[in-house]
């Protein structure tokens, strides 16, 4: 007989699901219902807004032995979701529907199956006499880079909180992660003088010195993929770049005075993220902004960093060695994907991603997590906290 999943966390999941908490949109809704379950069982709740108030962490305790806050275990994931427009679904993504032993919905796999179980599951934890002490960390704007959770980690460390051990419950087909890449996400708007293409020495083309700028990146993801020292357990094994959006122009016999692109690159965990950033940033202030402004003064390049990702190294230690040995000791991976692991890690404490669901499933019309890796996940976090 195939594992199944209690009723109370398919619940939890449907509920989760039924909040259409996409990232450019409020997750107030669903931190508010899972922040009043929280407190109906006793638990410390503390929520952590975004500046317009619009967002939230949700950071709540069950203690341990004597009422101990300390040396305890994280369970972390984000409450945002990715959106489906343009998606063809055959069901309704915010309503969860299970047929042939799997379940559907937007954020099915990527992340909801694995809050809504360990969120099922307080109620029993609440129950229990815990030695150490359990967190719940739940985050906003991690599809946007994380946005959430520095915010979240930063009132934990301000609180004395010191926490033994994160899990990170991202879609890992319950295999445990113990490293993943950086990433930083930028944006660039280049901004040039408009005038009619009959003469177009009389502007300055901001597509044209975008494109100067993606060709650069470009030559730098060929420079890493190519000569830069490689690292054989990720998928692909080397740093990368990737040019996400853009947009610019008016008309084809108008010389353009605006463009906006966006990148990203996911380096190794050896690789050092703010050089790479610099060399981006040296090239645009050393060659591209003085060329546009021989031709004008008032043209230039904007860019801003949107997100950074530290990378989780793969470190060891006893508290993981421990959720290796509930999960038998299976073999460890390392993914190109980030997480707030390795932020978490920033701070001491030690980290390590594991979850139910494949991240193939992840972002996709029809997202699904099977039943089999629910009911995995939950029986994993049972061993794992009581």
């Amino acid at each position: 007989m195939t594992a199944l999943p209690s009723q109370n966390a398919l619940d939890w999941i449907a509920r989760l699901i039924a909040h259409e908490s996409i990232s450019s949109c409020s997750n107030m809704a669903l931190v508010t219902e899972v922040a009043a379950h929280f407190r109906a069982l006793g638990m410390e709740v503390l929520l952590t807004r975004n500046e317009e108030g619009t967002k939230a962490n949700l950071f709540a305790t069950l203690p341990g032995r004597e009422g101990s806050l300390h040396n305890g275990l994280v369970l972390s994931g984000h409450t945002d979701v990715v959106p489906v427009a343009g998606q063809d679904w055959t069901s309704d993504p915010f309503v969860a529907t299970i047929r042939d032993g799997k379940l559907y919905g937007r954020g099915a796999c990527d992340m909801k199956g694995f809050l809504g179980t360990a969120i099922a599951l307080a109620a029993e934890f609440a129950q229990k006499p815990l030695q150490y002490p359990l967190h719940y960390a739940l985050s906003f704007d991690e599809e946007l880079g994380c946005i959430g959770a520095p915010l979240m980690i930063r009132d934990i460390v301000a609180r004395g909180y010191r926490p033994r051990v994160c899990l990170v419950g991202e879609p890992t087909d319950m295999a445990p992660v113990t490293a993943h890449k950086a990433s930083r996400v930028f944006e660039c708007r280049v901004h040039g003088r408009a005038c009619h293409s009959s003469s177009p020495a009389d502007g300055v083309n901001a597509i044209n010195y975008a494109a100067k700028i993606i060709n650069f990146l470009d030559g730098m993801a060929t420079t890493f993929r190519y000569e830069k020292m490689q690292d054989p357990d990720f998928d692909p094994p080397y740093t990368t770049f990737s040019v996400g959006t853009i947009e610019g122009g008016l008309s084809t016999n108008t010389v353009p005075d605006l463009c906006d692109f966006s990148f990203q690159f996911r380096c190794l965990p050896h690789e050092d993220g703010e050089a790479i950033e610099q060399e981006i940033r040296g090239y645009i202030d050393h060659d591209i902004i003085p060329a546009m402004r021989r031709d004008d003064p008032d043209a230039g390049v904007t860019l801003f960093r949107r997100a950074n990702v530290p990378a989780l190294a793969g470190l060891q230690c006893t508290a993981i060695d421990d959720i290796k040995d509930r999960l038998g000791n299976r073999q460890c991976r390392c993914v190109s994907y980030g997480t707030e692991a390795g932020l978490f890690q920033q701070v001491g404490i030690d980290a390590v991603v594991c979850g139910p669901g494949s991240i193939v499933q992840a972002h996709k019309a029809d997202e699904f997590i099977s039943l089999q890796q629910l009911a995995e996940c939950e029986n994993f976090l049972r061993r794992l906290v009581i």
